[in-house]
């Protein structure tokens, strides 16, 4: 520990000057209130150098950081032990010397000690918000961690049914056995939002505190493996938890309720059958299971959730038809409000699209919609069929821009109740409908989708945006209804006819698949049970195949190696533990192949694949295990990726350097970095794209320079540097970037000077802290963000 910066070191050279100055005090007449001043200005540093102990310990600070400081007090020292015998004449000077050395310490402790904790604390929020946007990426809404997901949106009417539901978890059952009680109502309802209010109640936190456990099912079959290593994942954090079968994980759920002793809230959320609750039902005294269903399952605890009075709807119609600042008074639509709520059957999620749709349309599309609503005269007992029928209604609204509909329609490729990334979508979308690849038309879509409410966007940090990259941050989710209505309305054409195939195994009303599927779009979900069900199709027109999986190992099918025309691959890996791929197609299979998106592979199996590909334009790689892949695959391999046009590596942690073989990428215009919090250096190679346009480095923390062969990159317009705290330094070779012409830099709290060669025309986005190394430059141009940090502390305890 001696290696490491202590605050206890700060701490014993501070009391051993007070005691100094005390001795000092009551021997001399002389300086008694100078003394006094910097006896007070040491003893304010204690509370401090007690926080510096806690943050060093935790980030590994070494012990030339406090030496200014004990350099400081062994001269502080000598001086006022000279206080003693200081000569008449002497006495001006002497005090003049004392002054200087109170303000020397107080500059220390406004500034240069100040500094160290900013820039600690700084480090510690950027490696919190690196590994919340790994969760925020990796996990549903549920199942990464134990505990209940945020509420989303206006709740209204849910109050009393809380209070209703809570009495029935909090009563004790008659025989020390597990209680159970299931929520059931139609699917869109409101039964997740009501479960998850509860968990956030006062009082069922006080009882069970963090023994609340929330994992969505959403299958007819569940693999009881994957449902119990996501309930058991925050509490074996860093272990691998396999089971070897069903009985065993549930064995092993059973022992950890056995072994904790606690009272536990198990919430099982869309279950499809009784069985899952079954098999998780043990005789625990304190054990409660919550279950959500639109299934009533008589031998349990039933709640039935009640829809909204038709008050409560007309309240919740008007949050989404109208906006905040539009006033509804003498306006002709607001006669229909009551009228749309009521063809909406008093549905809440009808309520949301619906009336989202509405919102600031005038008032003959409400008439046209209500004329068409009206017409649909149903039963409560077709309920389900009526909400769908109500939402895609909301579809029309589309007929003059179709291919917004085909993107609503495309999003249920994805898994139910995952996050699916916004650069995802445009991979996908570039190819399928000729979007712009800066992404433009897939934010404007994906925020129309979330306008009316078919779409939900789920930013991962609450800032103003600094960077015109910080949407490519972002995520979806789809309610359950609106991805089996996406479905629904891709299926409607016979299976060898769809442009939009979409197969999972899990799902009802699963298509005969022929032998030749003729779909440009061809999605696969599949865990270790059925990952070859199709194995040896025919898809001779798909361009764009996405892969979902949940497997530690995955077989890729065999018609991949048959997939002439493919444009875009991507595959993700829903599971906690990075997957190997198998049966990975050898490059001549893939000659088309422009786009690879890989999230949470291990790719050293692949990569000499990878590198092969003559045509592929974009790779990214989202959290994947890259080790040291890149080593010893390329010595075969004449011309890596000669048309790599964009590099994307993000939340990466085992990349501590950039692969050296992948620096002689020609074509490469955007490399993105980002994330990669063990990435310390660039190498001295770095410097040999000579066509790099942009380069984003963002939240690299630990990433302490930049390589002098920057110098190179004379075509860079755009760098991100974002919180890169620990970038002490820009080398010289930084201002001779000529095509220079932005600098994203919020949060670079170790830099404290730039190359004097830096000079304008520059725009430059940064805090206030950032913005004062920038006074004495001419011709630049600073934008000032600040980011909410009530909200990133909040976030932070949310997320603790």
């Amino acid at each position: 520990m001696e290696s490491f910066i202590g605050g206890k070191m700060l701490d014993m050279a501070a009391t051993k000057l007070v005691d100094v100055i005390i001795e000092v005090i009551a021997k001399t007449c002389y300086f008694k209130s100078t003394l006094t001043e910097i006896k007070e200005s040491l003893e304010s540093m204690r509370p401090i150098f007690n926080d510096m102990e806690k943050l060093n310990k935790e980030l590994g600070r070494r012990k030339d950081e406090t030496n200014k400081f004990i350099d400081l007090i062994k001269g502080a020292e000598e001086l006022i032990r000279q206080c003693e015998n200081v000569k008449f004449w002497k006495i001006y000077f002497h005090a003049k010397k004392l002054d200087e050395l109170n303000k020397s310490l107080s500059k220390f402790i406004k500034v240069d000690l100040q500094l160290p904790i900013g820039r600690d604390v700084r480090e510690t929020l950027v490696k919190v918000i690196g590994l919340e946007k790994i969760i925020h990426q990796r996990g549903s809404s549920s199942g990464w961690s134990s505990g209940a997901p945020l509420l989303n949106g206006v709740v209204i009417g849910f109050d009393d049914q809380v209070n209703k539901l809570k009495r029935l978890v909090l009563e004790d059952s008659i025989s020390d056995d597990c209680s159970v009680v299931v929520v059931s109502a139609p699917g869109g309802c409101g039964k997740t939002t009501l479960v998850t209010m509860l968990c956030h109640d006062s009082e069922i936190q006080g009882k069970f505190g963090r023994n609340i456990y929330f994992v969505t099912i959403s299958s007819r079959t569940p693999d009881l493996k994957v449902v119990v290593r996501k309930l058991l994942q925050k509490n074996h954090e860093g272990l691998q938890l396999d089971f070897s079968s069903d009985e065993d994980a549930i064995h092993q759920w059973g022992s950890f309720l056995n072994e904790n002793k606690s009272e536990v809230l198990l919430v099982l959320d869309d279950v499809w059958s009784d069985s899952v609750v079954m098999s998780l039902k043990f005789k625990l005294p304190g054990y409660k299971i919550l279950v959500t269903s639109r299934t009533k399952f008589s031998q349990f605890t039933p709640y039935e959730l009640k829809l909204l009075d038709h008050q409560q709807a007309v309240e919740l119609f008007r949050v989404y038809s109208f906006s905040e600042n539009e006033s509804e008074k003498n306006d002709a639509r607001n006669d229909l409000v009551e009228k749309l709520a009521t063809c909406c059957k008093n549905h809440p999620l009808a309520l949301k699209v619906i009336g989202g749709s509405l919102k600031g349309k005038p008032v003959t599309r409400w008439q046209k919609w209500f004329s068409e609503l009206s017409k649909r005269k149903q039963s409560v007992w077709s309920l389900h069929e009526h909400i769908l029928h109500c939402l895609e209604k909301t579809l029309h609204q589309f007929k003059d821009e179709p291919k917004i509909k085909e993107c609503y329609m495309d999003l249920g490729s994805f898994p139910e109740d995952q996050k699916i990334a916004a650069t995802a979508l445009m991979d996908m979308w570039v190819q399928l409908y000729e979007h712009d690849e800066e992404g433009l038309t897939t934010q404007d879509i994906l925020s129309e989708l979330s306008n009316r409410n078919l779409a939900t966007l789920l930013p991962v940090r609450q800032h103003v945006p600094t960077t015109i990259y910080d949407w490519e941050d972002e995520s979806v989710m789809q309610h359950d209804m609106l991805r089996t209505l996406a479905i629904q309305l891709s299926s409607k054409e016979p299976v060898e006819l769809r442009e939009r195939l979409i197969l999972n195994p899990g799902e009802p009303d699963l298509p005969q698949v022929p032998e030749t599927v003729n779909a440009r779009l061809l999605s696969i979900s599949t865990d270790e049970r059925n990952s070859l069900i199709w194995n040896n199709i025919q898809v001779p027109r798909v361009e764009v195949f996405v892969c979902n999986f949940l497997t530690k190992t995955h077989p890729l099918p065999q018609f991949m190696h048959r997939m002439d025309k493919l444009k875009v691959l991507i595959i993700t890996n829903y599971g906690y533990r990075f997957s190997d791929l198998e049966n990975f197609p050898a490059a001549q299979h893939l000659s088309c192949l422009t786009t690879i998106r890989l999230d949470h592979i291990s790719i050293s199996s692949i990569i000499t694949s990878i590198l092969e590909l003559e045509n592929l334009q974009k790779l990214s790689l989202i959290m994947c295990k890259i080790g040291d892949s890149f080593s010893g695959c390329t010595d075969g391999i004449p011309n890596k990726l000669p048309s790599l046009m964009e590099l994307h590596i993000d939340s990466c942690d085992d990349l501590v350097t950039f692969p050296v073989k992948l620096c002689n990428l020609l074509l490469l215009r955007k490399l993105c970095i980002t994330n990669c919090h063990e990435l310390t250096l660039l190498s001295e190679d770095f410097g040999n794209f000579p066509n790099l346009d942009v380069l984003r480095l963002a939240s690299c923390s630990n990433l302490v320079e930049l390589p002098k062969t920057i110098r190179n990159l004379q075509k860079l317009r755009i760098i991100d540097i974002s919180d890169c705290i620990n970038l002490s330094e820009l080398p010289v070779e930084f201002g001779e970037l000529g095509s220079l012409q932005t600098i994203y830099m919020r949060g670079c709290t170790g830099l404290h000077e730039l190359p004097s060669a830096v000079k304008g025309p520059l725009e430059v986005v940064c805090d206030s802290e950032t913005s004062l190394l920038w006074n004495n430059i001419p011709n630049v141009k600073l934008q000032l963000v600040e980011e909410d940090k009530v909200s990133n502390f909040m976030r932070i305890i949310s997320f603790n």
